[in-house]
């Protein structure tokens, strides 16, 4: 299996030599932030992302992260008085490992680059490509979240629902064969290697949280979804505790 360096990399980074103000920072649309090319971390800002707009209203906007970046490296940065969207550079997915964006001073996100196959819904994102996706646990079935694509056009009371159902992410699991939504982990199969955790698991020892009993037939689809992601994230848990090594 690949074993990433750069969560741990990020997850013990800590940033030094930052000598301008958070006054030209909220200037030029910047937070603190580090790729990482070609085995090497640079320090430097990044343009903020996050967000979106429509029709006069602020909308959260996570699947913004998993695409192309603007980043400038901090010396670059910090000599210049006036910063240009020339010293930017643009880096998707195919050009680096990954990045960190740090939300605030003590709080970070970090993002790898994968190659995914977005199958939860019709459309271009089936075919497989590489982006940014945040990786929220590393091990040997390492986590994370990936965010469907909102419309891009449409009714504007449409794109709004999507935009805010587009905010609630897929959990998706690595391993050295495939990524994938977590529900969609075949156990049994997969995880043959560990005879351990198949037994507890054929033995119904994992119990998930959204085990309930619904009269509409729709809630239950929902629930047993949400009940197959919870068990096997305890699963993926146990794995990684059990067999990880």
């Amino acid at each position: 299996m690949k074993k990433t360096i750069l969560f741990f990399i990020f997850c013990c980074f800590t940033f030094s030599g930052y000598s301008q103000s958070e006054e030209k920072m909220s200037e030029e649309n910047v937070v603190r932030g580090a790729i990482v090319k070609n085995n090497e971390v640079i320090q430097g800002f990044i343009r903020k992302k996050g967000t979106t707009y429509l029709d006069e209203e602020t909308f959260d906007a996570p699947w913004s992260y998993q695409n192309t970046i603007s980043f400038i490296p901090k010396d670059v940065f910090n000599e210049k008085e006036k910063i240009k969207n020339k010293d930017f550079e643009k880096y998707n997915a195919k050009d680096i490992e990954g990045y960190v964006y740090y939300t605030s001073p003590d709080d970070s996100l970090v993002f790898e680059s994968v190659k995914y196959s977005d199958m939860s819904a019709v459309g271009t994102g089936m075919i497989a490509k590489k982006i940014f996706m945040r990786k929220i646990s590393d091990g040997k079935i390492s986590l994370f979240y990936h965010y469907s694509a909102p419309l891009s056009m449409g009714e504007i009371s449409a794109m709004k629902q999507s935009y805010i159902e587009c905010k609630e992410p897929n959990l998706v699991y690595q391993t050295d064969e495939k990524i994938r939504l977590v529900e969609l982990l075949n156990v049994e199969k997969e995880l043959s290697g560990c005879p351990q955790v198949v037994e507890r698991y054929k033995n119904n020892e994992y119990k998930g949280d959204s085990d309930q009993e619904t009269d509409s037939g729709f809630n239950k689809f929902l629930n047993k979804t949400a009940y197959r992601t919870d068990v096997r994230l305890l699963v993926i848990e146990d794995y990684n505790k059990v067999c990880g090594e």
